[in-house]
């Protein structure tokens, strides 16, 4: 295997394991040791990826925002995709209150707006500004309030801006 491939293979593995911690603490709670405890890894080799735990979680929003906005890309429809995104959520919501609270707002904006453009662009809306704003407002409340029965509010706000003739599907 050549060093690119082992970097990255690194890379993911405490990028999982930093998943898996912020289910149960916060990010500021969270040590190296931690982390390379659980990967089976040097301290040397997390420094040789990343100067700090804070660097790992920005490299890792990045990466996982990509990869999910893929798969919502790759969703038949607008609405496939809202309930992957839906389904995805609630077993990884430590994950999503993460990004929420403690990625810098750039980060935190590209993340949902990565999340929220697939979405938008299959319900064919023009102008998703407007309606990502709303959706990133019922989807965090939807979050931080522990991920409970689906909020009816994503769906409806787009199957009534279909039927008003505002989507251009």
């Amino acid at each position: 295997m050549d060093r690119a491939m082992k970097g990255i293979r690194t890379k993911c593995k405490l990028a999982d394991a930093l998943r898996e911690l912020l289910e149960t603490r916060p990010l500021e709670r969270v040590r190296v040791h931690h982390l390379t405890d659980r990967c089976d890894i040097h301290r040397q080799t997390f420094y040789y990826h990343f100067p700090d735990v804070y660097a790992l979680f920005a490299w890792a929003v990045r990466e996982d925002g990509a990869e999910l906005a893929a798969r919502l890309a790759a969703a038949p429809g607008w609405r496939e995709a809202l309930e992957l995104l839906l389904r995805d959520i609630p077993p990884r919501r430590g994950w999503f209150l993460a990004v929420l609270n403690q990625a810098s707002p750039e980060s935190r904006q590209a993340f949902f707006d990565g999340l929220l453009a697939p979405i938008a662009e299959k319900a064919g809306i023009s102008d998703p500004g407007g309606v990502s704003v709303i959706l990133l407002s019922l989807l965090e409340k939807w979050i931080r309030d522990g991920c409970g029965p689906v909020p009816e509010g994503m769906a409806a706000l787009l199957e009534g801006m279909e039927h008003s003739g505002h989507l251009g599907v």
